[in-house]
């Protein structure tokens, strides 16, 4: 069994493996799933999620966190949940994905303030941003309950935007005591 990276009530995060192509062939294979990564919902193409898989594989060793696998606690694959640069500004994006079965859950809501936490507990960064489409209200609440705040509206990856982001409990401080 792979350890856990990190662990929350009803779900943990792994590591990804080269085996676990054909996991993320469905996750991304859905439209429902990528209409809210992209503008375009279409599946994503063999070669970019192979790329992508190599990436979520070396990311933790490389960077000290990356993208995870999600199990729920009998080990039915969730989806995908971490963290990567964001290629505009080089802050570190949060990212969760969740496999439209598993909608409804409360997967992503126990997901986001445990990611939150483990990323402020093993790196250094001064804050965490993450994504929500403008247009989706769920995604967004997510990410207020995780403790996250809007900071800004803009176009991403062709779509409108909503830019959260949450302060490192040290930030936290600096910037209570002036």
């Amino acid at each position: 069994m792979q350890e856990t990276v990190l662990a929350s009530r009803q779900l943990r995060a792994i590591a990804f493996s080269q085996n676990d192509l054909p996991a993320l062939q469905a996750l991304h294979g859905d439209p429902e799933v990528n209409r809210y990564l992209d503008g375009d919902a279409s599946a994503w193409d063999p070669a970019r999620l192979a790329s992508r898989l190599v990436d979520y594989v070396t990311g933790h060793a490389l960077q000290g966190f990356g993208m995870w696998k999600i199990l729920s606690r009998e080990g039915e694959f969730v989806g995908r949940a971490g963290f990567q640069p964001f290629e505009e500004t080089s802050e570190i994006e949060m990212e969760i994905v969740i496999a439209r079965e598993h909608w409804g859950k409360g997967y992503a809501r126990e997901l986001a303030p445990a990611l939150v936490r483990w990323f402020f507990d093993n790196t250094y960064y001064s804050h965490l941003i993450s994504f929500a489409r403008s247009d989706h209200t769920r995604a967004r609440r997510v990410l207020e309950l995780a403790g996250m705040t809007f900071r800004e509206r803009r176009r991403i990856r062709d779509m409108p935007r909503d830019i959260y982001q949450v302060l490192s409990p040290a930030m936290c401080r600096l910037v209570a005591n002036g």
